[in-house]
């Protein structure tokens, strides 16, 4: 019996120790692995795994929180499209004004555009003449040119850009950054513990910083819509009569001469009598002068002839 307990308690010891070894060995194989050298990076990699590289923390010796750079909100897009305002304006000969003014009304419209302005009148030559000023969309300038000059005959035609793609930019880069300095300011605002000084001078700033938001985004919308629609304005005349009719004509210019002829026949009449005015009391002192220069003359040859 006394054998039995001692095998028993022999197998035990031994089972602990078998079942302790495993334990060692994990925990052996838990141990860190020695430092191997770094893999080799090759040539091209390299830009990828150094902008995949982790910003230094905020805390880096050098650099003081207070002054560090804010990190923007977004990133502020380069315009894709220059952004450039079209207008343009032409002068053309039409055989009946009425027409072409409806045409190009028409035009605008079926373009997705509108007139702004219209206006007619006579010359002093009878004939009619009037002028449309209309907004196109940017892309359909070209296209609402060519089917204006079909109306009539062209006498001129002007088109011009202007590039704003530059200050385009520069507005955007502006408007951004006094959107956030408002936000700033209203999280300043929604503080707890502000004093009422504080409030109000907050409440300044932020009256301040808005004016300059909608001043800003006043200018963008102007800027969008002068580039998204062109202004284009048609300048438009009938054919002047060769022979007179009513208000114009060859006896209209014949009339008109005439008229000429008598304003410069009585503005001379006036030139001569104003002159009269001028050269008839000149005259009469110089004659004047002239009888009393010979009287003085005269005592004086008779002062020095001797007596008989």
């Amino acid at each position: 019996m006394k054998r039995l307990v001692v095998l028993i308690a022999t197998l035990a010891v031994a089972a602990g120790c078998n079942k302790a070894a495993p334990s060692s060995a994990d925990g052996a194989a838990q141990l860190p692995a020695p430092m191997s050298a770094p893999p080799a990076i090759a040539v091209g990699d390299a830009p990828k795994q150094m902008s995949d590289a982790p910003p230094p923390p905020p805390g880096a010796p050098g650099v003081s929180a207070s002054v560090a750079p804010r990190a923007p909100t977004g990133p502020i897009a380069v315009p894709a499209d220059r952004k450039v305002i079209r207008n343009g304006s032409m002068t053309l000969e039409v055989r009946a004004l009425d027409d072409a003014l409806a045409a190009i009304r028409t035009a605008a419209e079926k373009a997705g555009g509108y007139v702004t302005n219209e206006s007619q009148g006579r010359d002093m030559y009878g004939a009619r003449h009037g002028s449309v000023t209309c907004r196109v969309p940017a892309g359909s300038l070209d296209k609402a040119l060519a089917q204006f000059q079909a109306l009539g005959k062209v006498e001129s035609v002007n088109v011009t850009a202007e590039d704003i793609t530059e200050q385009y930019f520069n507005l955007e880069i502006r408007l951004r950054n006094q959107q956030d300095l408002e936000k700033r300011f209203r999280a300043l605002l929604d503080k707890p513990g502000n004093k009422v000084s504080d409030l109000l001078e907050i409440e300044r700033e932020m009256a301040r910083v808005r004016g300059e938001i909608d001043e800003l985004e006043g200018r963008k919308r102007f800027w969008d819509s002068q580039v998204s629609l062109s202004t284009l304005t048609v300048n438009l005349h009938e054919p002047r009569p060769v022979v007179a009719g009513e208000g114009g004509g060859v006896l209209s210019t014949l009339a008109a001469a005439f008229l000429d002829l008598g304003e410069n026949l009585v503005g001379t009449v006036a030139w001569l009598i104003a002159a009269i005015g001028v050269v008839i009391p000149a005259l009469v002192a110089l004659w004047i002068a002239w009888r009393l220069w010979r009287a003085v003359r005269g005592r004086k040859g008779s002062a020095r002839k001797p007596p008989a």
